[in-house]
């Protein structure tokens, strides 16, 4: 009995525990609302992948995920846990607004495109940069300071779309002026809004699968588990923390380019639209490989192209199963970061506590 409770708190058994945990619960809740298993998942891979546009469409909301999930995944293995990829996303879009904006559309698509995409990417570093060193140099906890952040962008954005950037021809809902042409991202040619990041994430990919065989990645899994042991070998504290966040926030803020250029084509204040949270769970579902990333994220991204396929087809049980599902896949994944945390701490905690008490 021990020995299964060890086996338990693994990784991979933690996953497969979630995953069965998560799975009996959907179903449950499908059988609650009067539907049938078997015709829920025929309207599930119907809706998200039965056609070329329902293909379309769930390749273009995983994008932005995966590339949140490849630049968070490197913090996560450290074991430093940022949740900033919200409002990380949100500054990245509002800077290539701006940028955009302020120089119109007297310039090529190739010189454009590029300078958007590094426009949002430094803003998005930016943005964790005071997290980061509050974490390096003050031991200040990173889930509170990224999730602080996260609200700052989000009243930063409010204030600009009804102010500096708000559109001068006016408009019901707060929203920028249309991005110029140029900077916006060029549509595949396929049915649906699947657009030219699809390029870019497959690039990323295939980069993080080259690095991903060097001396880094054994660094963050051995900073993780023993930080002293990872500073003897050259990855102290502060190049652990620095590092990492300000890729994680990079790549947030090129995510926040990617929906607003690819898809929004405007700066609207539900331009994160949850994508930053989702990528950390995406990345610890896919055990922070670049491979499990993309599979991952196209799978969390079904849940909700697929859900009006599960409506559809059983009649009865409602379109919002698809946000339940992802919310139960959030859970898991914050439930894999906590164990492993709170089993790292509890040596710890049980030194400080007087002999009588341990």
């Amino acid at each position: 009995m021990t020995d299964l409770i060890r086996s338990l708190r693994s990784g991979p058994a933690l996953r497969v525990t979630y995953a069965l945990a998560g799975a009996a619960i959907l179903g449950a809740l499908i059988l609650a609302t009067g539907g049938q298993l078997g015709v829920a998942a025929g309207g599930w891979f119907r809706g998200a992948f039965g056609t070329g546009y329902a293909v379309s469409q769930t390749l273009v909301y995983a994008l932005p995920i995966a590339v949140v999930a490849l630049g968070v995944s490197g913090a996560l293995r450290a074991g430093i846990i940022t949740v900033g990829a919200e409002g990380q996303m949100i500054v990245g879009a509002i800077a290539a607004t701006a940028l955009s904006l302020g120089i119109g559309p007297g310039v090529p698509a190739w010189i454009a495109l590029p300078l958007g995409a590094l426009t949002g990417a430094a803003a998005g570093a930016a943005w964790s940069l005071l997290p980061a060193l509050g974490r390096a140099r003050w031991g200040m906890n990173e889930i509170l300071a990224t999730l602080l952040a996260n609200y700052l962008a989000g009243y930063l954005l409010k204030y600009l779309l009804r102010t500096d950037l708000r559109n001068p021809a006016g408009s019901a809902t707060p929203q920028s002026a249309p991005i110029p042409e140029p900077f916006l991202l060029p549509q595949l040619p396929v049915a649906g809004r699947l657009h030219a990041g699809l390029l870019l994430v497959l690039l990323i990919i295939a980069v993080a699968l080259y690095l991903g065989r060097g001396k880094r990645r054994f660094l963050l899994d051995v900073y993780g588990q023993r930080p002293l042991l990872a500073a003897r070998a050259g990855l102290g504290q502060t190049r652990a923390v620095l590092g990492t966040m300000l890729v994680s926030g990079a790549f947030a803020g090129l995510a926040g380019w990617m929906q607003l250029m690819g898809v929004d084509e405007r700066l609207q204040p539900g331009v994160s639209a949850g994508i930053g949270f989702a990528g950390i769970a995406v990345a610890v579902l896919g055990r922070y490989h670049p491979l499990g990333i993309l599979a991952a994220a196209v799978v969390y991204a079904s849940l909700t192209t697929g859900a009006n396929g599960i409506q559809v087809a059983t009649g009865s049980t409602p379109a919002a199963v698809g946000t339940v599902s992802q919310g139960i896949l959030l859970l898991a994944a914050a439930l894999i970061l906590a164990v492993p945390r709170a089993r790292r701490r509890t040596p710890q905690i049980r030194k400080a506590l007087p002999d009588g008490q341990r």
